[in-house]
């Protein structure tokens, strides 16, 4: 796993775009790992087996190429079976051109900042290079240990690959938590699910390394599942972006379609409370005439920035459409949804966006409604809120009316 960046970030840029303990750290990875590169050189190069270096090279590349984004700010791919394998395989000095060269491909085809790119690839070097040692203690110089397939060499191999997952993980989890604010379990980097993702990536790197050693056509068949592996991954990516406001990081009104209609359905069949806002962001058009189209996108993402703040973890928001907002409350009764939208439009207030020609507030007009006993559709409650959003917005700007 490799950490990327926000597509999009509301407060001022840092310098480098990353806070200040953030960007310490990153500097002490990049220096941590050019010592330890030094510090293992075996000079053992002129020995390598060649084909091998560029087999795994190659595919490394190749596996960087289909990068797939994930949630909590990551990108997966199948590349770390074939750093594994390079660990298991070559001289430290290889095992760090692979490391650094394999990132390149993306970063060309992705162009993110260079301290991200410069994160990930001191990040696989250190791993890597944790594993490579520990590949190293049970053998001189290290292939001999899966130069044979017996149990003890399987094991070493194993060994050396948790110590590149645990050491990838430790790094990308404190990167995470100072530069995002992520902690351990909203990075999802320790759930079972990505253990054994990654897990499984580990172990076809050393199945890798087995076959090139004592058959190196068997390389292409153990490397078969990295496909199934890839593709199973990319799927459910594929959905989240069809699903997701590309602007605000927001679902969309087809991502929120489904789960409204869940929650409405919900709320009915036990009798529970629930409610809706509509919220609409004021004079859209002339943010984007005074300030340009860049700012009035920054209006939009400060919304979904408010939301993130002000909802809790189980509320459902979404860009239903040009400046207009969506957000179903569950187990919350009119009352209630009249605070959480004086709560909005407070953020609101006191975030004004910067631009070149000052500060602006991002006003809000926001309509309310609540669910009745004889509800039939959600769309009855949505139309409802929908309506007293326009009276709010004849009425007076940054307002709300409840309605229902």
């Amino acid at each position: 796993m490799t950490v990327v960046a926000y597509a999009k970030t509301l407060r001022r840029p840092r310098v480098l775009g990353l806070p200040d303990r953030a960007r310490m750290f990153l500097y002490g990875t990049i220096a941590v790992a050019v010592v330890a590169a030094g510090a293992t050189s075996t000079g053992s190069v002129a020995h390598t087996r060649w084909i091998d270096f560029g087999v795994i090279l190659g595919a490394a590349c190749l596996a960087q190429v289909f990068a797939t984004h994930t949630s909590g700010n990551q990108v997966f791919h199948t590349g770390l079976a074939f750093s594994v394998a390079a660990a298991l395989l070559l001289p430290p000095e290889l095992v760090v051109a692979v490391c650094v060269l394999q990132h390149l491909p993306e970063w060309l085809r992705q162009r993110y900042p260079w301290f991200i790119q410069s994160f990930n690839i001191a990040n696989f070097t250190l791993s890597a290079l944790a594993a490579w040692s520990v590949r190293a203690a049970f053998g001189r110089t290290g292939v001999h240990v899966v130069a044979g397939a017996s149990i003890s060499a399987v094991l070493a191999a194993a060994a050396a690959a948790a110590a590149f997952l645990l050491v990838n993980h430790l790094l990308l989890a404190r990167m995470l938590q100072l530069a995002r604010g992520h902690d351990v379990e909203e990075s999802g980097l320790f759930s079972l699910d990505a253990l054994i993702a990654d897990g499984a990536l580990a172990s076809v790197g050393i199945g890798v390394a087995f076959a090139l050693l004592h058959g190196p056509a068997l390389a292409i068949v153990v490397a078969v599942p990295l496909v199934l592996i890839q593709r199973a991954l990319a799927l459910p990516s594929l959905r989240e972006q069809a699903n997701t406001d590309h602007k605000t990081g927001l679902l969309n009104s087809r991502g929120i379609d489904q789960p409204a209609r869940n929650e409405f359905v919900r709320a009915q069949r036990l009798g529970r409370s629930m409610s809706v806002l509509i919220c609409d962001v004021d004079d859209m058009r002339g943010i984007n005439n005074r300030f340009g189209h860049l700012q009035g996108d920054a209006a939009l993402a400060a919304v979904a920035e408010s939301f993130r703040m002000e909802l809790r973890p189980y509320d459902i928001c979404s860009r239903f459409g040009g400046d207009e907002f969506l957000v179903v409350l569950p187990e919350t009764e009119q009352r209630d949804a009249v605070a959480v939208a004086s709560r909005i439009q407070a953020w609101l207030a006191t975030h004004p966006i910067e631009t070149k020609h000052g500060l602006f507030e991002v006003g809000l007009s926001i309509g309310a409604a609540s669910l009745r006993e004889d509800e039939l559709q959600i769309g009855s409650i949505i139309g409802r809120a929908d309506a007293a959003m326009y009276i709010a917005k004849r009425a007076g700007r940054t307002s709300f009316l409840t309605v229902g």
